[in-house]
């Protein structure tokens, strides 16, 4: 096997942290979000724009981020914040939105063992666990329904059926899935929510996730997901997403993507580091005390995210 056949066989997908404080909530669909234009003072647009700046330019980095403001509505996003990318493990939340939602509206049996498997997905991003839910409840078809929920606009499902870490997002989006999912209904929503402030430093594949909005100085204030992959050889993909604040006023997507003849991951986590050390200090003055406390391990060559053929 050539050495680039070899980089071409690595899917690497991802893990979360974060906080969890139970209220009362609805879910968000139907609320309008409002595009921040140039020069708003808002909170979100200088916590945007502070990341966006910090980022700089890195050779050959991309960063997409978005920022939305849930008491105002307002969303903050760059210019890189529509462009589609693969999801990674960001697919996994998902599948877990979609599956409370069911439960929720049409009475989806869901035993424990199936919330044990979705906190396992979450929590240490066990894609073993995330492989039994994509089978055994309809991944496929869970994006489509959340995507028409939702009204996401650049989310699509996988090519492939059997990759769900090949489902391709945008940090808008990812914003208002996260946003959702703060405000749905308890318990579901506290299962997610709890799910991340309970995940480890490095995830159930190895993979060292205390980078961007999971990183020390940054993870006391957040509940992030992770997610990275390498596909094709030449392109690696670093994303931190999640809530700001003990209430989750703030949604922070930060999507990173990098191309070279072959991938600097510590580049691409420096930048999607220092976009999220940014945006955490200019959105740290509008929150209260911090409710939780908190280098980037090259992945080892394996391919999750993949769900083998039924026999």
């Amino acid at each position: 096997m050539t050495r680039w056949a070899g980089l071409a066989a690595i899917m690497l997908i991802t893990a979360m942290i974060g906080i969890r404080v139970p209220t009362v909530r609805t879910p968000a669909e139907g609320n309008p979000v409002a595009t921040s234009v140039a020069g708003a003072a808002s909170a979100g647009s200088r916590a945007m724009r502070a990341a966006d700046d910090a980022v700089g330019a890195a050779r050959d980095v991309g960063v997409a981020i978005a920022v939305l403001d849930r008491t105002s509505g307002v969303m903050a996003q760059n210019s890189a914040a529509t462009e589609p990318m693969f999801s990674a493990s960001l697919a996994k939340v998902v599948v877990a939105v979609d599956l409370f939602d069911r439960r929720r509206t049409e009475a989806l049996p869901l035993g424990d063992a199936d919330v044990d498997l979705v906190r396992r997905a979450l929590g240490p991003s066990d894609d073993a666990a995330m492989n039994t839910l994509w089978t055994r409840f309809d991944g496929m078809g869970a994006i489509g329904r959340v995507t028409a929920r939702l009204g996401l606009t650049g989310t699509a499902p996988p090519v492939d059926p059997g990759i769900w870490g090949w489902m391709t997002t945008t940090a808008r989006d990812v914003a208002l899935l996260l946003r959702y999912v703060a405000e749905m209904p308890q318990p579901e929503g506290d299962v997610i929510i709890g799910a991340l402030a309970e995940a480890p430093p490095v995830a159930a594949d190895g993979f060292a996730q205390d980078f961007g909005l999971q990183a020390p100085g940054v993870r006391d204030i957040t509940a992030a997901k992770q997610g990275w992959m390498q596909w094709p050889a030449e392109t690696a993909y670093l994303h931190s997403a999640g809530l700001v604040g003990a209430d989750h006023r703030f949604v922070v997507a930060i999507l990173g993507r990098q191309t070279f003849p072959e991938p600097d991951w510590l580049t691409l986590r420096q930048s999607v580091d220092t976009a999220a050390a940014a945006a955490a200090g200019v959105l740290r003055d509008r929150l209260g005390p911090p409710v939780a406390a908190g280098g980037l391990a090259i992945p080892n060559v394996h391919f999750p995210g993949v769900v083998g053929h039924l026999h």
